[in-house]
C-alpha cells in the first residue's frame, strides 16, 4: 500500500492516524468480504446453476442433454441460422460503421456534431422497436410496401419477414458499434503515414484501402465483435421477423423450449449459445494480431487530414442525411404513425388518425402495470449496479487489495454472454434455490437478472474514471491528517460522480425496455415494458404494441442525450485542465 508509506522526511504516523489506518484495513477486508458473496450469489451460482443442470439427467451425470440438442434437426437448423444471419449482418454493420466513420472523421463534410449524433442514435432505440418500426415500413401492408405497389403495381421484391429482413434490421441496428469504436481510431491516429503517401502523389482512395483500413483494423475488428455478440444475443428482431415464417435462431428456440416447458432442452441449448459466443471472441482475438502490429495512435495531440470533397461534397452531406432519415428516422415515423392510425395498413388521411390505441395502452391494466415495473426495475438495477461497481473498481484500482481485480474480471463475464442464457441461469437458480427465497414470480428475479446482465456496464464506466483520478489526490489529504474514509468522500466521489452518473444513465436506458431476460423470466403481475410490447406485437395488436412503444421512446431519448452532453461536458473539462497544467 505505497499511499501509506510515511515519504522521506515526513514523520511516523500519529497515533490516532495508525488507529485510523487501523479502522480502513478493516472496514476494507469487511467489504471485500461482501462484495465477494454478492458476486458469488448474483453471478456465479447463476452461471454454476446453467452448466451443472446441463449435465445432470435424472440425478446422475450425463451428455443425454447435449445429445437431445443434436439429435433434434431443428436445433442444427437454428445453430446455422444464427451463425451466417450473424455473420452477415455484423459484415453489414462493419460496412456501415467504417464508411460512416471515414466520412465523419476524415473528410470536410459539414454538420459533423449533428451527424455524430444521428448515427449513433440507433443505439439508444431498442431493437424490439426498430424491428416493429420496420414491419410498418417494410411489412405487407407498410408504408414502403403500399408505396412500391402504387409506383409499380406490383408486390416489392423484399420480404420483411425472412432472413434477409432479420439480416438487414440487425445491421442498420448494431452499425453504431462499429462507428463508435472506428471514430475514435481515426481521430486519434497520427496521419504522418497517410500524408507520406499523399506527397507521394497516391490517391485518397489507395489510401484509405493500403494504409487507413489496415491501420485501424483493431478497431474495426473490435466493432464487428461487439455487432456479432449483440446479434447472435438478440431476441427480439429475430422474434419479430423469423418466428412467423418459422425461421428460428437459437436465441428464439430457447425461449420456443422455455414455453413447452423442457428446460433441460433449453439449458443444454444455452451452454451451446454460450460456446459459440467464446469460439467467435476467440477467433476475433486471433485475426487482430499482435498489439505492437498497429502501435501508430499517437499519445499525442494530433490532427487527422481531413479529405476536401470539392464538387462531391453536397453530394455526399445529402446521401448521409437520406440514409439516416431512411434508417434512423423512418422506424420511429412509422412508430408514431401506426399508433395513430385506426388499424394496420389504414389510408393515411385524417379519418383514419385516432389515439385510442394510446387510451387502451392506458386503460390496460397490464400495460399499466409493465410500465410502473418498469420504473421500478430500471432505477433500482441502476442504482444497485453502480454502487455495487464503485466500491469493486476502486477497491481494484485505488486500494490495490488483494482479489478485487478477480472480482471485477468475474463481474464482467456476463457481459460476454446472451441474454437468454441469463434468463435461463435465472429460472435455474432462484425457481427452487439452494438457499434463500424463491424469487421465481416476483419482480426481484428481474432485478436479479439485469444486475447480472448490466454490471459490467457499471464496472467500465466507474474503472475508467478512477484510472483518470491520479493517486496523489488522496495522498495529499491523508498526509495533512485526513482519513481514508474523508479524502474518499471528499475527493474520489465528486470526482467520481459524472463516471457514476453516466454508468447511471446507461444502465437505465438498457434496462428500462430491455426483452431478452425479460421474455424469459416474467410471470403476470411481474411484466415490463418490453414485455408487454413483444406480447402486443405478437398478438396483433399493433398499433398498442407502437402506441407503447411511442410512450416510452421520450424517457429512452431524453437519457440518452442527456448522457451525450455529460460525455461532451467531461471531455471539456479534462481540456481545460489539461490546458491549466500546460500553461
Amino acid at each position: 500500500m505505497s499511499a501509506f508509506r510515511p515519504r522521506r522526511g515526513q514523520q511516523l504516523l500519529r497515533p490516532h492516524a495508525a488507529l485510523l489506518l487501523g479502522e480502513w484495513f478493516t472496514a476494507q477486508r469487511l467489504l471485500m468480504l461482501l462484495l465477494t458473496l454478492f458476486v458469488a450469489v448474483a453471478i456465479v451460482y447463476p452461471l454454476y446453476q446453467v452448466l451443472w443442470r446441463s449435465l445432470i439427467v435424472d440425478g446422475s451425470w450425463s451428455l443425454g442433454n447435449y445429445v437431445a440438442v443434436f439429435l433434434r434437426p431443428a436445433n442444427y437448423v437454428a445453430l446455422w441460422n444464427t451463425l451466417w444471419v450473424s455473420v452477415i449482418a455484423t459484415g453489414l454493420s462493419v460496412v456501415i460503421g467504417t464508411l460512416a466513420a471515414f466520412v465523419v472523421q476524415r473528410t470536410d463534410v459539414p454538420h459533423k456534431g449533428l451527424l455524430s449524433v444521428l448515427l449513433v442514435l440507433p443505439f439508444a432505440i431498442p431493437p424490439l422497436f426498430s424491428a416493429i418500426g420496420w414491419v410498418q415500413l417494410a411489412g405487407p401492408v407498410g408504408l414502403f410496401t403500399q408505396w412500391w405497389r402504387e409506383l409499380f403495381g406490383a408486390a416489392p421484391p423484399w420480404n420483411i419477414y425472412s432472413p434477409g429482413g432479420i439480416i438487414f434490421v440487425l445491421a442498420v441496428t448494431n452499425y453504431p458499434f462499429v462507428f463508435i469504436t472506428v471514430s475514435g481510431a481515426l481521430a486519434r491516429m497520427d496521419s504522418s503515414l497517410e500524408e507520406a503517401a499523399r506527397t507521394s502523389g497516391v490517391g485518397p482512395a489507395r489510401i484509405m484501402r493500403d494504409i487507413t483500413l489496415p491501420l485501424v483494423r483493431p478497431a474495426i475488428l473490435g466493432g464487428a465483435l461487439l455487432a456479432f455478440v449483440s446479434s447472435i444475443d438478440n431476441f427480439g428482431i429475430p422474434a419479430v421477423l423469423g418466428m412467423r415464417a418459422q425461421f428460428y435462431v437459437l436465441t428464439t428456440r430457447i425461449y420456443e423450449a422455455l414455453t413447452i416447458p423442457n428446460m433441460p432442452l433449453a439449458t443444454a441449448m444455452s451452454v451451446l449459445l454460450v460456446l459459440v459466443a467464446i469460439v467467435c471472441l476467440v477467433a476475433f482475438r486471433r485475426l487482430e494480431g499482435s498489439r505492437g502490429q498497429y502501435a501508430v495512435i499517437a499519445g499525442k495531440s494530433v490532427t487527422p487530414n481531413v479529405i476536401r470533397l470539392g464538387r462531391a461534397r453536397p453530394w455526399v452531406l445529402l446521401g448521409l442525411y437520406l440514409s439516416l432519415v431512411v434508417i434512423v428516422l423512418m422506424p420511429v415515423f412509422a412508430l408514431v404513425l401506426t399508433s395513430l392510425l385506426r388499424f394496420w395498413g389504414a389510408d393515411l388521411s385524417l379519418d383514419n388518425v385516432t389515439l385510442r390505441h394510446y387510451t387502451a395502452v392506458l386503460n390496460q391494466s397490464g400495460a399499466r402495470r409493465g410500465i410502473v415495473n418498469s420504473l421500478i426495475l430500471a432505477p433500482a438495477a441502476a442504482t444497485l449496479i453502480v454502487l455495487v461497481a464503485s466500491m469493486i473498481a476502486y477497491l481494484n484500482v485505488k486500494a490495490r487489495q488483494r482479489g478485487a481485480g478477480l472480482l471485477d474480471g468475474i463481474a464482467t463475464v456476463p457481459f460476454a454472454l446472451p441474454g437468454s442464457v441469463i434468463g435461463v441461469a435465472m429460472i435455474l437458480a432462484w425457481s427452487n434455490p439452494a438457499f434463500g427465497p424463491t424469487l421465481y414470480g416476483t419482480l426481484w428475479i428481474l432485478l436479479a437478472g439485469y444486475v447480472m446482465r448490466y454490471m459490467a456496464f457499471g464496472l467500465q464506466s466507474t474503472r475508467n474514471t478512477l484510472q483518470q483520478i491520479h493517486d496523489s489526490l488522496e495522498e495529499a489529504a491523508w498526509t495533512s491528517g485526513a482519513g481514508r474514509f474523508r479524502a474518499i468522500r471528499d475527493i474520489t466521489l465528486p470526482l467520481l460522480r459524472p463516471g457514476m452518473l453516466a454508468g447511471w444513465v446507461l444502465i437505465f436506458i438498457s434496462a428500462f425496455n430491455e426483452l431478452t431476460v425479460s421474455v424469459l423470466i416474467w410471470t403476470t403481475g411481474a411484466e415490463t415494458i418490453g414485455v408487454w410490447i413483444f406480447l402486443m406485437q405478437d398478438s396483433g395488436f399493433t398499433g398498442r404494441a407502437a402506441a407503447l412503444a411511442v410512450l416510452t421512446l421520450p424517457v429512452i431519448l431524453l437519457l440518452y442525450l442527456l448522457t451525450q452532453w455529460l460525455t461532451k461536458l467531461e471531455a471539456r473539462r479534462r481540456e481545460r485542465a489539461a490546458g491549466t497544467s500546460r500553461s
